[in-house]
């Protein structure tokens, strides 16, 4: 008999499984959640958290206090301004020699962006260190409910016809103990032991280089007179890597090195110090080094999301340069998309097929996804090469991402990125962002889903919401309905859903809980109740659980 029986066991607690315990604790499935290192990150490789992320923070309740502990991202053009206020940090990406050329303004602009994302979305992106954000993410996953394990590690696995079992390891007493699992979520990271396990391979452009992220605390701010940026790469060719700012104190020094160099106390602080000193053209420069951390940059994508009963998210199924801040946002996402179908099937109310647009769905934007990484690399290292590649603008990239998949009752999107940004209501894209009004308060459409699939219909459109009702209490599933217009259930003052959405006064869009189109009616069906019922025992998987 296995010592612990839970319905999902995460291995990983970083950013991916963190987020995994969360999104399922939101949908109201029990896990545990084990992480060998005995707390969350305290250095970091991830520092951008993308609107899309944001918008999924903002369903589970976490959006406020990840926005009050970062730094808020502005306009690239303004890395030159002295002025700013604080907290604020212009989107420029930048290339120089030393400190000195900055603020002589002798640099080459690598990227500045003018991208404006509260047309597309509820909120902005912000700059905010794993460090800061993890915590946030494990408090309010362990209120609700969650059971996260650390210092404790997984020394085996199993699985069956019916679920998983592991042995894990307390590594402070070496007591082991058996779980038993429904399923498995592997975030254990890019060099996790549970791809190999499985035996799934995966193939990409590979290493492409290695770095060592130094932690330390300078008066760098008195030297760059207040100018700022996300990123400065400094050329210096004993020293050459990438600068960027924690907070008021912390910065870190990627240090573009050698496979050996990256091996933990390779490089002593002192030496580390010294290094940044040249890097940065300041050799007086006092410096307080807290920790290092090597890692590797690389580009490679999993062949399989899901062996049997276990899924593989975040680094575990896909790594990319950080050129672009995509990897740890993609994994906040993969870890999104599994939860709310494993808790479907948990909860009675989906098929098992439903597990199968998992991979579907997300392996074709992670492919994608570390494919423009991959092209931010190339122009950033070799730009007379980044010509022949086809970039995608960033919004796209981060908000426009779109799903092929049988959860989706809809023409399938032949790419995952579209060429141009176009959120229009599709199904398989994410709901269209127009602000509207409940009970006087100002919400989101992005904002209606979340632990449930939303239906929204036009001012016309009462049979929809009628119909949605009565299939809700007939299959049990977590389905709210909305009529959208003036004195309505969802105010829309300015009358712009049903464009923004495709849809006519009698149509409706149905929403799924991770915020994407499931399915949608220009105008009024003859029989809304029976269509209504196809389209969702389609989606959510019943129709095959039928059918088999």
């Amino acid at each position: 008999m296995p010592d612990v029986e839970v319905p999902v066991l995460i291995i990983g607690g970083g950013l991916t499984g963190l987020a995994a315990a969360l999104f399922l604790r939101q949908n109201g499935v029990d896990c545990l959640l084990v992480e060998r290192n005995t707390t969350t990150s305290q250095l970091l490789r991830s520092t951008h958290v993308s609107p899309r992320t944001m918008e999924l923070f903002r369903t589970v309740g976490v959006q406020q206090a990840v926005w009050d502990t970062a730094e808020k991202v502005v306009r690239g053009e303004y890395w030159s301004r002295t002025d700013l206020p604080p907290h604020h940090l212009p989107r420029a990406i930048l290339r120089a020699d030393s400190l000195a050329h900055v603020v002589n303004g002798d640099v080459i602009v690598m990227e500045q962006g003018v991208n404006r994302f509260d047309d597309v979305g509820p909120v902005e992106p912000v700059w905010c260190g794993q460090d800061r954000v993890e915590p946030i993410m494990l408090r309010e996953a362990v209120a609700r409910g969650a059971r996260a394990e650390f210092n404790t590690e997984m020394l085996w696995f199993e699985q069956d016809a019916d679920g998983v079992t592991a042995a894990v390891r307390d590594r402070a007493t070496g007591a082991e103990r058996t779980v038993r699992a429904r399923y498995m979520i592997a975030a254990d990271g890019a060099g996790g032991r549970i791809r190999t396990a499985l035996g799934i391979g995966r193939s990409g452009e590979g290493t492409v280089g290695h770095v060592l992220n130094v932690l330390f605390k300078a008066d760098l701010d008195a030297i760059l007179g207040g100018r700022r940026f996300l990123i400065l790469y400094l050329t210096n060719r004993t020293a050459p890597g990438m600068l960027f700012k924690l907070d008021d104190e912390r910065w870190i020094f990627g240090l573009f090195c050698g496979p050996e160099d990256i091996e933990e106390g390779r490089i002593p602080h002192a030496e580390c110090a010294e290094l940044i000193r040249t890097a940065t053209g300041v050799p007086d420069l006092s410096i307080d080094v807290h920790m290092t951390m090597g890692w590797w940059m690389a580009h490679e994508v999993v062949d399989r999301y899901r062996s049997g009963r276990v899924f593989l998210a975040g680094d575990a199924c896909h790594v990319m340069p950080p050129t672009g801040g995509f990897g740890a946002n993609a994994g906040v996402q993969d870890a999104n998309n599994i939860a709310w179908k494993l808790a479907a099937v948990i909860n009675g109310w989906a098929g098992e097929a439903l597990l199968d647009t998992y991979e579907a769905e997300r392996r074709p934007v992670g492919k994608e996804t570390a494919d423009q990484a991959w092209m931010r690399h190339i122009q950033w290292s070799a730009p007379k090469e980044a010509a022949k590649y086809d970039q995608r603008d960033q919004t796209t990239i981060t908000m426009g991402y779109r799903y092929a998949s049988d959860a989706v009752a809809g023409e399938a999107f032949t790419e995952a990125l579209p060429e141009e940004l176009n959120i229009d209501g599709r199904p398989g894209m994410r709901v269209p962002h127009v602000w509207l009004e409940r009970d006087g308060e100002r919400v989101s459409s992005v904002d209606l889903a979340g632990d449930a699939y939303a239906l929204l219909a036009g001012p016309e459109g009462a049979a929809w919401t009628r119909a949605a009702r009565r299939e809700a209490e007939r299959s049990g599933m977590p389905l709210r309905a909305y009529t959208v217009g003036p004195a309505m259930d969802l105010d829309d003052p300015g009358g712009a859903f049903p464009e923004a959405a495709g849809i006519g006064p009698s149509g409706a869009v149905l929403v799924r809980p991770d915020g994407f189109v499931a399915w949608r009616a220009e105008e009024a069906a003859e029989d809304a109740g029976t269509t209504l019922a196809k389209v969702l025992d389609a989606v959510t998987g019943r129709a095959a659980a039928v059918t088999s």
